[in-house]
């Protein structure tokens, strides 16, 4: 059995993220962190990552909410060349960057490619889909990762408790890093239940034969596009049943939702729960 341990920041995860007061105003600030791309196979070529970013802080009467956001790409790299980044294939938003010649030693490099057409620039609640171009020249890499960070000042709730829930979809991951596909066995998340043990966390999973999808997310005992699996803490959350079997068996890329609830996901809650990792376990 092959197990991909998938880590995700807090802030990207839980409905409540780290924040700060700022002096001039009763808005607060909020940072996201999410995996962009997680490639163990070597990158020579142009590459397109599909990614959500999901807002759910009320951005009413905020004044230019979103306040910064970049993307963190690592990795080793051989030879002689350029890196280069687009978002959702917009020429305006490329930006190129050129790395040292280290012939054949294997070097490693972390490149901050920051947005600043403000391509990305939500101004309300909600999911919103993009693409990032990684494109290298001249140079393969090994090993890369891709997070972004974003960070947007946001109106709290008055009432004092927390949003009913929060949603996140992932990063695309490569199971196999091969043509052959995987057989999913399980999703397991690492953190904790609100202050008594309150709220909920529940996936839905999808599988596709190729980076670019469809991705269609099912869950639950009906293996339903409505329906979640759901766990405690450190709980194996098993990945069965006839319909989800022919949806995600022997299909190579797979991504996930995970949604927090603060109390039951109709109603909300005053404490939220915290997933700190979650890892998925395939086989081969």
């Amino acid at each position: 059995m092959k197990i991909s341990r998938i880590l995700f920041f807090i802030v990207g995860l839980s409905i409540v993220a780290q924040m700060s007061y700022i002096a001039f105003a009763a808005d607060q600030m909020k940072t996201t962190e999410i995996v962009i791309a997680d490639s163990a196979v070597a990158i020579s070529t142009n590459q397109t990552y599909p990614f959500t970013l999901y807002i759910g802080d009320n951005l009413t009467g905020v004044t230019a909410p979103l306040k910064s956001l970049q993307f963190i790409a690592s990795g080793v790299y051989t030879g002689n060349g350029t890196i280069a980044f687009m978002i959702d294939g917009d020429a305006a938003t490329t930006k190129t960057f050129t790395l040292p010649d280290v012939g054949t030693t294997p070097t490693y490099f972390k490149i901050d490619y920051k947005d600043t057409t403000d391509k990305i620039n939500p101004t309300s609640a909600g999911s919103y889909d993009y693409s990032l171009n990684f494109n290298p020249s001249g140079v393969t890499v090994y090993g890369l990762g891709i997070r972004m960070s974003e960070t947007h000042r946001y109106k709290p709730p008055t009432c004092g408790g927390m949003p009913i829930y929060g949603d996140l979809t992932s990063a695309v991951f490569d199971s196999t890093a091969t043509g052959n596909g995987a057989g999913y066995n399980s999703v397991l998340w690492k953190g904790t239940l609100g202050t008594g043990g309150t709220g909920k966390v529940r996936f839905q999973f999808a599988a596709s034969t190729a980076s670019a999808g469809p991705w269609n997310y099912y869950g639950g005992a009906t293996c339903g596009a409505l329906d979640y699996f759901e766990a405690a803490p450190d709980t194996p959350i098993e990945l069965k049943g006839t319909s989800c079997f022919s949806a995600w068996n022997n299909k190579r890329y797979f991504r996930y939702k995970i949604r927090i609830c603060s109390d039951d996901c109709v109603a909300a809650g005053t404490y939220t729960p915290t997933v700190d990792d979650v890892i998925v376990s395939w086989s081969p």
